[in-house]
């Protein structure tokens, strides 16, 4: 699940593509994941950081 947070709020911005086989036939899946309906793989994008430099 990718989030961008900012003055005390989160949201999940959409995932495109299935990193695994390309497709975009994606659904949500437990826990903020994403299911792949082609190759039947569920995955989470996790955000780990930013270009931005402190």
């Amino acid at each position: 699940m990718t989030e961008e947070t900012g003055a005390g709020r989160t949201r999940q911005l959409p995932v495109f593509h299935c990193p695994y086989c390309g497709d975009e036939d994606l659904t949500p899946h437990d826990d903020g994941g994403w299911r792949c309906s082609a190759c039947l793989r569920a995955f989470a994008v996790r955000l780990i950081a930013t270009g931005v430099q402190r």
